[in-house]
């Protein structure tokens, strides 16, 4: 679970780094970048234990005959920062007006209107999904999200219109429901991030591999007590040629649900059914999973996930 208080990304990234990156897409050499970026990760992956000892816990789980074997775990991690690093260069170029074609898969399962909650996850070209519903959906979007506290790692790095939708900041006294209610009760779409557990807030451990992996219930309980549907959307980044997928799961729906009081309990198989989503989509794209585990781990624990 990643602390809000010190998060990886508010600890990662300088602007001089980011900015000499920006720099190099700006002049359209995208290839210098990319090799940067391989070499740069390189140095992340043998040298930041903080940041793998936050990724270990999916690795093995993802990897089981390479769960003992730190060299093999570092590996995969290299592998997965520098594709984390490929997504945010497309993303920045999408910023700037260099369009990717988008494809869409399970168009059907989209509500076109009515309040809906969105799920989305930090997996592969997430933030070109925001973009996109924001010039398409045909309903006004929300997000809620943290602020970011680094200004050089921006979650908005896809977006060519400016924000174009409103932020709904979990800050707050309320965490953000209460705003966010009232959007969708105006019919309005709210996206909450599904895959990173929330700390302070209600997450459930649900299966994930062999292992178990924690969500927050957040998307669920909001979709119940509203009585609006959930919409769980991944973001794929195919190669050959290059586009982005985005693939509409059916919707998750809550029946009288807003008539009643709701047990966590009752959340449970929605969430279960998402983990299970993450891990198909992790089984294809292992290395297009972003969701790091508590980056506030003690020294001890970093020692223990260096020796694994």
């Amino acid at each position: 679970m990643t602390s809000p208080r010190d998060s990886l990304s508010a600890t990662r990234g300088t602007p001089l780094g980011i900015g000499f990156f920006r720099l190099l897409l700006c002049c359209g050499c995208e290839r210098c970048a990319l090799l940067l970026a391989r070499i740069v990760t390189w140095c992340y992956a043998r040298f930041d234990r903080r940041a793998f000892a936050a990724t270990a816990e999916y690795l093995k789980l993802r990897f089981p005959d390479d769960a003992g074997k730190p060299a093999a775990l570092r590996r995969h991690f290299h592998r997965l920062l520098f594709e984390l690093a490929r997504m945010l260069i497309f993303s920045f170029e999408m910023g700037t007006g260099k369009a990717l074609p988008i494809v869409e898969e399970g168009v059907g399962n989209f509500p076109r209107e009515g309040g809906l909650v969105v799920v989305l996850a930090h997996f592969g070209c997430w933030q070109a999904s925001m973009e996109f519903m924001n010039l398409q959906s045909g309903r006004p979007i929300n997000i809620m999200a943290r602020p970011d506290r680094n200004g050089s790692m921006d979650k908005y790095l896809a977006l060519r219109s400016g924000r174009g939708f409103n932020i709904i900041s979990t800050d707050g006294f309320s965490g953000g429901l209460v705003e966010a209610s009232a959007a969708l009760a105006r019919g309005e779409a709210v996206i909450v991030m599904g895959d990173r557990a929330v700390e302070g807030a209600a997450n459930i451990k649900v299966k994930y591999f062999d292992g178990t992996i924690e969500l927050p219930l957040s998307p669920w309980m909001l979709a119940a007590r509203n009585g609006v549907p959930v919409l769980p959307i991944f973001t794929e980044f195919a190669e050959s040629p290059r586009r982005i997928v985005l693939r509409y799961h059916p919707v998750v729906t809550f029946g009288d649900a807003p008539s009643r009081r709701i047990r966590e309990e009752e959340l449970a198989p929605a969430a279960a059914g998402y983990a299970a989503l993450l891990e198909d989509a992790a089984r294809r794209f292992p290395y297009s999973v972003f969701r790091f585990g508590d980056a506030n781990a003690s020294e001890s624990t970093q020692a223990q996930e260096e020796k694994i």
